[in-house]
């Protein structure tokens, strides 16, 4: 991973060209995610650097994902040293179609946002990495950050290149590989003209990132499934779904499209909660259609919603899964290649993840029991169901010190804080 501060100085020497034939049009498609936490009045809560699951071995990261130690009671989240985050981007990946082999140069930048994970090796970065060491990375300190790869499209009715890394099947690594596009591999490396590293390849080029961006949805929750959603922006939601899960029912609901500053109520309360692997089912061939909709071809749909169902539409907790207009996309993430492609269709989705009344009084009760309560039996279970909040415990501790006046509550969820956040 060192080596990679080196190529933030390398600069990229070999012209980016197209050996495509002139019938054969070069198309580019993108999908990747953006998750956020809300209170239940809207306000937008800090603490979404945690991961659930490791990445595979050989993917770029700027920091160190560490074990938490609650991880011996349950926990399931993974710590990153890093502060400040509102949002957390999620395996965005670039599938390249063409039949014809071609040579591109590619550019992402990260507006209010740190690229932190990307494959493959990049040919440079910005800002330049910092030292082991240093401290946790401020993402308030971050205005921009980019990536450049130079690579090499291989037709898949090629062999697949040797230097693609097996997976696990049914890694959401290997799900998101089971589209038809072509083989992505970097340029060979040359030390004599300052560029370093291995030569890899892979099915698509991905990245993920931290940022401190604002996006337009925001929502009050109410009682009992009632909410209300808020456009914030002057771009229309193309799609919304409300979504919640209890256990292992859940209940959900589409909500359309949403115009740009619209305010719309709703209501999952009367809906019955049904077995969670119905509704997860019948969700995921809503928003599949919803994305197909929106340009990505069947595969590329499909890899997404199974690369994401398990995590977005089956764990506990209310949401708002929703499409982010493009505009706010190419804003937030602009995007170059040269030669330009004949088509680029980029799909953004929003996890609008938020805090129902209950829920935060449910927090505030768990951490005053985890400390006062009446016998070891009340704090054991008090001190479980704050662990079952899983990656999302910190937003949850967050709100209790915001909302809640007891000395015991907020000393409660400062001292798991301590844990959850070194540097705190």
């Amino acid at each position: 991973m060192f080596l990679l501060s080196l190529l933030a100085c390398a600069p990229l020497s070999l012209t980016a060209g197209a050996v495509g034939a002139p019938d054969d049009p070069l198309i580019v498609h993108e999908w990747g995610t953006f998750t956020s936490m809300q209170g239940s009045d809207g306000v937008v809560l800090e603490g979404m650097q945690h991961e659930e699951e490791r990445l595979p071995h050989f993917v770029y990261s700027r920091t160190e994902v560490r074990e938490c130690p609650f991880r011996k009671y349950g926990y399931k989240g993974l710590e990153v040293p890093v502060e400040n985050v509102t949002q957390k981007m999620e395996t965005p990946v670039i599938y390249f179609h063409s039949e014809t082999e071609r040579r591109l140069k590619v550019r992402v930048d990260f507006v209010d946002g740190l690229l932190t994970q990307w494959y493959p090796v990049s040919d440079r970065l910005g800002p330049e990495e910092k030292a082991m060491g240093d401290g946790p990375l401020d993402l308030t300190e971050v205005e921009r950050s980019f990536l450049e790869w130079e690579i090499d499209l291989i037709p898949n009715d090629r062999p697949a290149p040797s230097e693609i890394y097996p997976v696990d099947e049914g890694d959401p690594w290997a799900l998101a590989r089971d589209v038809d596009s072509a083989f992505v591999r970097t340029v060979p490396r040359n030390t004599t003209i300052g560029r370093v590293g291995p030569t890899e390849a892979e099915n698509y080029l991905f990245y993920r990132g931290l940022g401190t961006f604002e996006l337009p949805l925001t929502v009050a929750a109410g009682a009992d499934g009632e909410g209300r959603l808020d456009n914030d922006g002057v771009q229309a939601l193309p799609a919304v779904f409300a979504l919640e899960i209890r256990g292992e029912t859940g209940r959900w609901m589409p909500l359309g499209g949403v115009g740009p500053g619209e305010s719309r109520g709703y209501d999952l309360g009367p809906k019955p909660l049904e077995d969670k692997a119905a509704v997860v089912a019948a969700l995921k061939d809503a928003v599949q259609t919803s994305l197909e909709a929106q340009g990505l071809y069947g595969d590329e749909a499909a890899a997404m919603v199974a690369t994401w169902s398990r995590q977005w539409f089956g764990t506990e907790g209310s949401r708002l899964i929703y499409l982010v207009p493009r505009a706010i996309t190419d804003g937030l993430l602009p995007l170059s290649i040269e030669p330009a492609p004949d088509e680029l269709v980029r799909v953004l989705v929003g996890r609008l993840e938020y805090l129902t009344p209950e829920v935060e009084a449910r927090t505030i009760e768990a951490l005053k029991q985890r400390i006062e309560g009446a016998d070891e039996a009340t704090r054991d279970a008090a001190f479980s169901w704050l662990m079952a909040r899983d990656r999302f415990l910190e937003p949850h501790l967050r709100r209790a010190i915001a909302s809640s006046e007891d000395p015991v509550v907020r000393q409660s969820a400062l001292d798991l804080l301590v844990i959850l956040s070194p540097g705190e």
